[in-house]
């Protein structure tokens, strides 16, 4: 300010902007650059553009109080450049014009009042119209529409003008032979006062992105289809393998049952059982991820005994501690509920993978069971399940990781203690489709604990509720008499369900398809059907449905090999009773006779 002040400049205030301002001194255009550029520096003010000839021209100063002249110079306004309304009209529809074909896009507009109606030249050019065509409606755009989308415009078009119903919607061009060309056409009323005064629209060429859209959704039809065939493909080699595994576990738990068997026999004969189990572990997981990572396991939510399945997982398990001398504890909270609804079959997976996994990597000490009530109310628990064991443990790095599917600790692992990899990685998304929460601590040569924490509501009266199961070992008298027709066309299947309900003293009668099935039980009484779901001639569910069909009410157990969650709706809704993976447990067998024989009986 002072060094402007010291040349005596005068100041005084306009109100006008600066850009039509330009500098003249002693009646002529002048400008002094430097002189201006350091009155802007001073004042903070946006730099201007010197003109030819060194005249300043202040074509980007703010509209702002400033100075109107000083010694030898004065600001004067520049002439306006006015433009009359055909000038403005014509730069007006060349910007329309100029931004349609930078967007694809094109505008119409009806009037209510007159009926005229108006739209864009880029409009037309993407509809393929010819230039200067007349264009009196909005019917004309149709015949440049592909037929099959024709009327789903004019069901557009109708609702718009009748109920003032917005539209959007995606047509295709006729064709061209220049490619497919997709429009997105939309359309509204404007309302002004509270009343239509006129209908507006827009068209927008969208070829690129249904284009895309449409690789897209090639791309993932073709992935779904290569996932249901993985899945049908694990699927088909579980039930090829799972049924020669049912005969050599059933035979090999006869043999077992022998009197006076060697010591050596016995002792390979629990080896051939041991590394059935491992087989039988190794589908399971196999089948179980297949299942996940295609997205079709669902939880069931039932009535269930929670307390009596504890004791029971306790009790499966056992054993196998007990061959490795390696206690197994289960510590249940008093405050525990006795029975809740959820997935008793998923909750049981969780605990066996985990239990599973304490015993394998435990040479000494004990695994540890216990089940805690960190919060409940009349309606929910909120419990947490705890797996600790003394075994080898996980290295910090690792933890990390255990969780991925086919993920060890370390190769080494894998080569002593074998395995896939895929029991925790299971286990996580199964407690991920509860809703819950898994964690691990562990140190190595310590041991290691899994913390799993689920949520499960009281009972309900509208869900089914599974039966308790009956504590300590039923006698096999408990079949005596009992007639048993066994129905499966594998001839290993019927000999091991044969040989067990024999030793079970029942009355067994085998039939190898569906139809010698319902001969038979035209014939003869039976207290109960073992059912294989796939045979030739006749299969077990359309067996079912004729014998239901019948008026026959003979409970039907279902022996299937897939068990899948498809597959389990599909066996009760033809009016079968129960089901039984294959292979199964005998005692499992057992203790299904039982619950679906007629209790008076016994």
């Amino acid at each position: 300010m002072n060094s402007i002040l010291a040349m005596g400049l005068k100041l005084q205030r306009i109100s006008k902007p600066y850009q039509n301002f330009v500098i003249f001194r002693n009646g002529e255009e002048a400008g002094n650059a430097p002189l201006l550029t350091s009155y802007a520096s001073d004042y903070g003010l946006e730099p201007f553009q010197a003109s030819y000839k060194g005249i300043a021209a202040y074509d980007g100063f703010p509209a702002a109080p400033f100075l109107t002249s000083f010694q030898g110079a004065t600001f004067r306004e520049r002439e306006s450049i006015r433009l009359s309304p055909g000038q403005r009209y014509r730069q007006a529809t060349a910007l329309d014009e100029e931004v349609g074909a930078l967007l694809e896009a094109g505008y119409w507009e009806f009037s209510s009042f007159t009926g005229e109606f108006f739209c864009t030249d880029y409009l037309m050019e993407l509809l393929n119209m010819e230039p200067g065509a007349a264009v009196e409606s909005f019917e004309s755009f149709l015949p440049f529409i592909k037929e099959n989308h024709q009327e789903v415009l004019v069901d557009a078009w109708v609702a718009l003008v009748n109920t003032n119903r917005q539209f959007s919607c995606i047509v295709e061009v006729q064709g061209t032979g220049r490619g497919a060309t997709w429009l997105k056409m939309k359309g509204k009323p404007l309302v002004k006062n509270g009343q239509v005064v006129k209908f507006i629209g827009t068209v927008q060429n969208v070829s690129e992105w249904v284009a895309t859209e449409t690789q897209l959704t090639a791309e993932v039809a073709k992935a779904e289809k290569a996932a249901q065939l993985k899945t049908e493909f694990v699927s088909y080699m579980s039930h090829e393998i799972r049924t020669p595994l049912n005969a050599i576990m059933g035979l090999t738990y006869l043999l077992l049952q022998e009197e006076g068997l060697k010591e050596e026999y016995k002792d390979n004969l629990n080896s051939i059982h041991f590394s059935s189990q491992c087989l039988l572990a190794l589908v399971n997981n196999t089948l179980d991820y297949s299942k996940i990572e295609a997205g079709k396991v669902e939880l069931e939510k039932v009535n269930f005994p929670l307390k009596d399945l504890l004791k029971n997982t306790h009790q499966a398990l056992y054993l196998r501690s007990m061959e490795k001398m390696v206690d197994l504890e289960l510590c249940i909270d008093p405050r525990t509920p006795a029975e809740v609804a959820g997935d008793p079959v998923r909750l049981m997976q969780i605990l066996n993978n985990l239990l599973s996994n304490a015993i394998k990597f435990t040479d000494r000490g004990a695994v540890r069971l216990e089940v805690k009530v960190i919060y409940q109310t009349n309606q929910e628990w909120v419990l947490d399940f705890t797996v600790s064991d003394t075994g080898i443990g996980i290295p910090q790095e690792k933890q990390s990781h255990i969780f991925e599917s086919f993920s060890q600790a370390s190769a080494s692992t894998h080569r002593k203690y074998g395995g896939t990899g895929l029991g925790l990685s299971i286990t996580k998304n199964l407690v991920d489709l509860h809703k819950g929460t898994i964690q691990v601590q562990s140190e190595p040569g310590k041991g290691s604990v899994f913390n799993v924490r689920l949520k499960f509501v009281k009972p309900q009266a509208s869900l089914v509720t599974l039966p308790k199961t009956k504590g300590g070992k039923i006698p096999h008298t408990k079949l005596k008499g009992v007639r048993v027709l066994v129905v499966d066309d594998n001839v290993m299947n019927r000999t091991v369900a044969t040989k067990l309900l024999s030793n079970w003293n029942a009355v067994v009668e085998t039939a190898d398809d569906g139809l010698v099935a319902l001969e038979k039980m035209a014939t003869t009484g039976y207290d109960i059907v073992l059912m294989d779901l796939y045979m030739p001639v006749l299969d077990g569910f359309q067996t079912v449905t004729r014998m239901r069909e019948a008026g026959q009410k003979v409970p039907v157990i279902a022996l299937t090999a897939n068990a899948s969650e498809e597959e389990r709706r599909r066996i009760l809704e033809v009016g079968v009773n129960d089901y039984l993976t294959k292979p199964f447990v005998p005692q499992d067998l057992f203790n299904k006779l039982l619950q679906n024989l007629d209790g008076n009986r016994f």
